[in-house]
């Protein structure tokens, strides 16, 4: 199923890895605020797009396994894209059903939650796919859905960077060393 697919897998997982250790530092820049609303909106923000970096590593890694066949490549890849389904579908139901937060911009629920949602569902798609015999087809889609999933979650990382900049400083905290 990932034969041939080893620099794209090495390059996409290696990015992912990557932004995962610099949001660890940008998490260090919440320091200082509620608690309470620094928790919610972490798990409503920063949490989904953790995980969907998380994902595109382990299906990254998953693909250097060597061996797998294609049936249990495509049941891993499935329900990975299932976890992203749920995350997203969380991330709507905050944002446009509870209205969790209710100065949320209007680009958060498109891009946190509908683009990542849509995204999510392509991968799940694109790995049933492989049950079909179609995997030709299903490497190209699973390909394309990991790098959706990666530019949304580096839209959705730059702007919780830019996002938690701004806050911090206006309210008098001096911006991170660099």
């Amino acid at each position: 199923m990932f034969e041939h697919w080893d620099s794209f897998y090495l390059l996409v997982g290696g990015a992912a890895g990557a932004l995962i250790g610099l949001l660890f530092i940008v998490a260090t820049l919440t320091r200082g605020r509620d608690r309470d609303s620094a928790l919610h909106g972490a798990s409503v923000y920063m949490s989904p797009v953790v995980l969907h970096l998380a994902l595109v590593l382990s299906i990254s890694a998953l693909a250097a396994v060597p061996g797998i066949s294609p049936r249990t490549g495509g049941l891993l890849v499935g329900a990975a894209g299932l976890v992203g389904v749920v995350a997203s579908a969380r991330v709507v139901y905050h944002l446009a059903i509870a209205k969790t937060f209710a100065g949320a911009h209007w680009t958060d629920l498109w891009c946190y939650g509908v683009a990542a949602l849509a995204a999510d569902l392509a991968l799940t798609t694109a790995a049933s796919a492989v049950w079909w015999g179609t995997t030709r087809i299903a490497d190209l889609a699973i390909g394309a859905s990991l790098v959706g999933i990666l530019l949304i979650t580096i839209r959705n990382a730059w702007d919780l960077v830019t996002w938690i900049s701004a806050v911090n400083n206006a309210e008098g905290t001096p911006p991170a060393a660099g």
